[in-house]
């Protein structure tokens, strides 16, 4: 492997995984929270990234799993573990995105529709860094997975130093066995320790 194609291929691995984890981290922040009044009291309630954008942590889990995967597969493999890269990590920061421009609508509408929906919500507040953060991961992936698909066949497969040649290994003759395992079982027959 030339250092050119090493530096790709770790910068492969380590693109994949700050995405991931950038990802993981970024989507279990809260993006925001409001405060939900019923008849007897006010709820503070947070909302997550997760609540709002499922497929975050579900592509960041998924680079971290590639992390493994890409050395593993092998020429086709890696056009196909890198192009699923690509298109999840554009996806996932185009619908980053999209909830990043209407933050505080879309914090509003999981507070008033969602599963913990108690009443009317009032003073909603925003963290747009998580977001932010959760395009800058999908990205990475994405630039990972072209890297990938574009690059990675011509990287060395895990195990690939343990493999044969193209040529064929010699065959012995069927039937007879070589001088020195004769005489080792020999030496068993008799009761003799071969190790000494």
């Amino acid at each position: 492997m030339t250092p050119r194609s090493r530096r790709e291929y770790v910068g492969a691995l380590l693109l994949l995984a700050a995405g991931g984890v950038l990802g993981l981290v970024a989507a279990s922040r809260p993006w925001g929270s409001g405060e939900q009044s019923s008849s007897l009291s006010v709820t503070p309630t947070t909302v997550s990234g997760s609540d709002l954008l499922p497929l975050a942590p579900a592509v960041a889990l998924v680079a971290l799993a590639a992390v493994v995967a890409v050395p593993a597969v092998r020429r086709l493999g890696r056009r196909i573990v890198g192009g699923v890269l690509a298109l999840l990590g554009l996806v996932q920061a185009l619908m980053a995105a999209l909830a990043l421009a209407d933050l505080a609508g879309r914090v509003s509408d999981w507070l008033t529709t969602g599963p913990e929906a108690a009443g009317p919500v009032e003073a909603i507040s925003t963290s747009p860094a998580w977001p932010v953060a959760v395009v800058v991961a999908g990205l990475l992936v994405a630039m990972a997975g072209v890297l990938i698909a574009v690059r990675g066949p011509s990287w060395p497969a895990m195990g690939t130093r343990y493999e044969r040649s193209g040529g064929r290994a010699p065959r012995r003759p069927a039937g007879k066995p070589a001088d020195g395992n004769r005489a080792t079982w020999d030496a068993l027959d008799r009761g003799d320790d071969p190790t000494t």
